[in-house]
């Protein structure tokens, strides 16, 4: 399955978290196989505490929260419906901790769209919900690995829960951006399919600048003794690793029959154990200062957002809200002295240029060009080698494809952007291959929804469905 952006458990329910009295969660999936079942669906939802409203009961105090989750396929057909009230642990103190609710379907290969809805019990118009576009692959009849899952806590066990698969008792971590504070990634996988021992190896990489890292490799073998399903608990020690984004990369290799598999991983880690700028006490810059107007600098310092990491936002965020155009005009200096050095002013400059482009192609009446999907992409990916556009089409929404020959580590990555309201300029990201980014297996599917019902499509995977007038997918593939 894939691993959303970093941003993503944010972002699902960002337009219902707003108001206080909203609850908070945060959602992910992975796939595994089991041999009495085939193929099935993991779907974690962690609670924030400090959302939800705790009662007193028996021995404390608990959490209550309604659960409405459904699984829609290709065609619009509910395979999968529940609706039922979820209890958190009890609470034998004034903590209010998270919690997690793990729940397994069995599922066909195929794309879907999980839809969940959250209310807390106790606390009325605290509703939240959200939909993921899910693609079920068909693994455990070949050499295959599951997805990974990040663990926040493990042990071995022979007790069966929701919890537990091969033996271990399983918290999953739900986030893969890890601080200074976080200095070990334990993540758990199974491969499927073996007929002969396994030879595992592993390496980290930068994903921006390709580097590997040998000190995190690993080449193990793993002997087969006629098991379905072999189970690996790795970890990993990231104290060395500095602030970037890193990409997990592992192989197995069947001795026996010679049949390779791989999955990979992307996290990002921010170790703010580097040096750091004296904010206090630096001294503004006159050239580079002169190059941004008094009314534009909390601007200029928002437009940053799209090119920093998650600890940096975080800190441009607070100084944004501070409202202090001091503070914002030191802020936006010292990010460009540590991205770029010798060189800041100059790069600054480039930016500036490339967020006014932007701004005058993206934006619209209610967003700035740099919060656009287009603009966000430009500025993070840079100018795409190839552009298709199409305004007007019998059966499909105005689109856009964007292809870059390289971005980092990665070749050919292509990014879907459609406007579905037909007005604004406001293409949003409807799919796209690159690591971290919206991967949405029935991307077609939607963008033909302009005169298309949701069901009247016969081809189930929806990869080459043919509409008058539509050739998106041709224009996809082209490299």
């Amino acid at each position: 399955m894939k691993k959303w952006s970093f941003l993503f458990f944010v972002v699902l329910f960002s337009h219902t978290i707003s108001a206080q009295n909203k609850l908070k969660a945060y959602l992910d999936t992975k796939q595994f196989y089991a041999p009495e079942i085939g193929p099935y669906l993991e779907i974690y939802i962690e609670f924030a505490g400090y959302t939800v409203q705790f009662q007193p009961c028996s021995g404390g105090t608990k959490a209550t929260v309604v659960v409405d989750i459904a699984i829609i396929d290709s065609v619009g057909q509910t395979t999968y419906k529940d609706l039922y009230a979820l209890d958190s642990p009890i609470s034998t103190d004034s903590s209010q901790n998270n919690f997690i609710e793990i729940i397994r379907v069995p599922l066909k290969s195929g794309p879907y769209t999980l839809s969940v809805q959250l209310e807390d019990a106790y606390r009325p118009k605290s509703s939240i919900n959200g939909t993921l576009p899910i693609q079920v692959n068909d693994i455990g009849t070949s050499l295959a690995f599951s997805s990974i899952e990040l663990v926040d806590l493990a042990f071995e066990t022979t007790e069966s829960s929701r919890f537990t698969k091969s033996n271990y008792y399983i918290i999953p971590l739900l986030n893969n951006y890890f601080n200074k504070e976080m200095n070990n990634i334990p993540y758990y996988t199974e491969i499927y399919g073996a007929k002969g021992s396994i030879q595992i190896d592993r390496q980290v990489i930068n994903a921006e600048n390709g580097q590997i890292y040998p000190a995190l490799a690993l080449n193990k073998t793993y002997p087969h003794d006629g098991q379905p399903v072999l189970a690996l608990m790795h970890e990993i020690n990231i104290e060395d690793l500095q602030t970037g984004t890193y990409q997990i990369q592992l192989n197995a290799k069947d001795l026996s029959t010679g049949h390779v598999s791989s999955q990979i991983f992307d996290f990002e880690r921010f170790n703010d154990n580097e040096v750091a700028f004296d904010i206090a006490s630096m001294l503004l810059d006159p050239a580079f200062q002169g190059s941004i107007h008094e009314d534009s600098v909390a601007f200029y310092l928002e437009s940053l957002i799209p090119i920093a990491k998650q600890g940096e936002i975080r800190t441009l965020i607070d100084v944004l809200k501070a409202n202090d155009n001091e503070q914002m005009r030191k802020h936006l200096q010292a990010f460009w002295f540590q991205t770029a050095g010798a060189k800041a002013y100059e790069q600054w400059l480039s930016y500036q240029s490339q967020v006014r482009s932007v701004e005058k192609f993206y934006a619209n009446n209610y967003m700035e060009g740099f919060e656009t999907d287009r603009g966000r992409v430009y500025l993070k990916y840079g100018q795409p080698n190839s552009i298709v556009v199409k305004e007007s089409s019998p059966s499909e929404y105005p689109y856009e494809i964007w292809t870059y020959d390289k971005i980092g580590i990665y070749s050919n990555r292509r990014f879907v952007f459609y406007n579905p309201d037909l007005i604004t300029n406001n293409h949003r990201l409807l799919h796209s291959d690159m690591v971290g980014e919206l991967r949405n297996p029935a991307w077609q599917q939607i963008l033909v929804r302009r005169n298309t019902v949701n069901g009247t499509v016969d081809d189930p995977n929806m990869m080459n469905i043919k509409h008058f007038g539509g050739n998106s997918n041709d224009f996809f593939r082209q490299y």
